[in-house]
């Protein structure tokens, strides 16, 4: 029954994305990968790998919209996309706010040709580190699906370029208006207090229970950097989704009630 419910919500929205990126898209079951796709006024021939996992995420960041491009964001100005993989939330951004800066972080070598394919001409700026608690390098552990790839200690990680959250909101600039996160269990570290929280107004992120964490404390990180959890959608018991905004005039970490789905 969740299941229904959940398809007959979202059922005008990925129609709307239908025509939005001129994509036939009735049902999951029956979905094949586009070759290309309409952003920005211009059609964009997309690049994957064959691997399990690429479709489900193009329904969730250009059809399903999980990240809600959109919906309850204002003016959007700036976004970073901490996660990028392929780039489909780059260019589902793009497509909802043609002047937005767009910063893209993915550490990932495997996919870098793809990423960059992907967003060439769509003025994305893209970089080849991960997102974590401080500037140096980080172990990048990639034996599945590229969209699995996560930072860990365990062995035969390679080593890759990592920077903090501090050195990304100097390279934007300005206020951050929208961060989003899908990083496979690093935005754990990188939800630490630390003064550039200020100058982010929304999160749209994915959090991940590999190491005993719950949603409930993902809630908590985010009110403790002072901002407000406005939605929380349970995928399973190893993660799901949360949005959070920063309103203005406050930051007293109180927390306000979710809306849970």
């Amino acid at each position: 029954m969740r299941r229904l419910v959940s398809f007959v919500e979202t059922m005008p929205e990925v129609c709307a994305n239908d025509i939005r990126f001129r994509v036939p898209f009735v049902l999951p079951r029956w979905f094949r990968m586009p070759r290309r796709i309409r952003v920005a006024g211009r059609w964009v021939a997309l690049q994957f790998p064959g691997e399990a996992g690429v479709d489900a995420d193009l329904l969730t960041c250009l059809f399903r919209n999980t990240y809600g491009l959109g919906h309850g964001l204002g003016t959007v100005r700036t976004i970073v996309d901490v996660g990028a993989n392929l780039g489909f939330f780059a260019l589902a951004a793009r497509e909802h706010y043609p002047e937005a800066v767009i910063h893209a972080y993915e550490p990932n070598p495997r996919i870098q040709a793809m990423l960059h394919a992907n967003t060439d001409g769509l003025r994305v700026a893209v970089y080849a580190e991960a997102v974590g608690d401080r500037d140096g390098t980080g172990q990048l552990l990639d034996d599945g699906p590229s969209n699995q790839a996560r930072l860990t200690p365990d062995s035969g990680a390679v080593t890759v370029p990592m920077v903090s959250l501090e050195t990304v909101l100097e390279r934007v600039g300005s206020e951050l208006d929208l961060l989003k996160l899908d990083c496979e269990g690093a935005e754990w570290e990188i939800l630490r207090p630390g003064p550039g929280w200020a100058r982010v107004r929304h999160i749209r992120m994915e959090y991940h229970l590999f190491r005993g964490e719950t949603a409930e404390e993902a809630q908590s990180a985010l009110v403790r950097l002072g901002f407000r959890v406005t939605r929380v959608r349970r995928y399973s018991d190893r993660g799901g989704a949360i949005w959070a905004r920063r309103e203005a005039g406050t930051g007293s970490g109180k927390e306000g009630a979710p809306s849970a789905t």
